[in-house]
């Protein structure tokens, strides 16, 4: 299975989507593929886009920032069960050691075509590995999956994450030094 096709097994991605860009990174030590998705294939800073981070061939984090979800969240312990339920089917393997922590309200955010700045409200479901690693799914109105991420690494000693957010437009900025440090808990550039 390719890359597209494993993007496409978990979210729907729209018709016009093409390959913005490919590359290449490290992420905790190990060597990961970036492969993001965005309309005509135009690359576009926090623009419409899906995001797939994949190690070996699995895929370990998935940003979904392709539409604004419609409808209302659902109840948490829906959200509970549909989050285990999309962490089983991306990777089987690690889905069935998670302990559930908690349920957050938090919201997402893109620049539609137009240049508008587009919020939403999300439901991020997070959860522990016996790895002492987390993993999360986050749901947008009416289930819709908008993050998935596997094995994320947390700093103590700083509190903040230690993994590195290749799916995030500002870190990445921030990574190369054309952008600020974001602040915690997300991770050092």
């Amino acid at each position: 299975m390719d890359y597209w096709e494993m993007i496409a097994a978990v979210v729907t991605i729209p018709a016009d989507y093409q390959i913005a860009e490919e590359e290449d990174q490290i992420r905790n030590g190990k060597l990961v593929h970036i492969f993001r998705l965005q309309p005509e294939g135009k690359f576009s800073l926090n623009g419409p886009r899906i995001i797939g981070v994949f190690e070996d061939d699995n895929l370990i984090s998935l940003k979904n920032l392709s539409t604004l979800p419609n409808g209302e969240l659902l109840e948490d312990d829906v959200a509970v069960e549909r989050a285990e339920e999309i962490i089983a089917e991306v990777n089987w393997e690690y889905g069935s050691d998670n302990i559930f922590l908690r349920v957050d309200y938090q919201e997402r955010n893109f620049y539609a075509i137009d240049g508008q700045e587009q919020f939403f409200p999300v439901q991020w479901v997070k959860f522990a590995a016996s790895s002492g690693n987390y993993a999360w799914v986050t749901l947008g109105a009416a289930g819709e999956i908008i993050e998935v991420e596997y094995e994320s690494e947390w700093d103590y000693f700083r509190g903040r994450r230690k993994t590195e957010m290749w799916d995030n437009d500002d870190w990445v900025q921030a990574y190369y030094g054309q952008g600020p440090q974001l602040a915690s808990p997300n991770a050092l550039a």
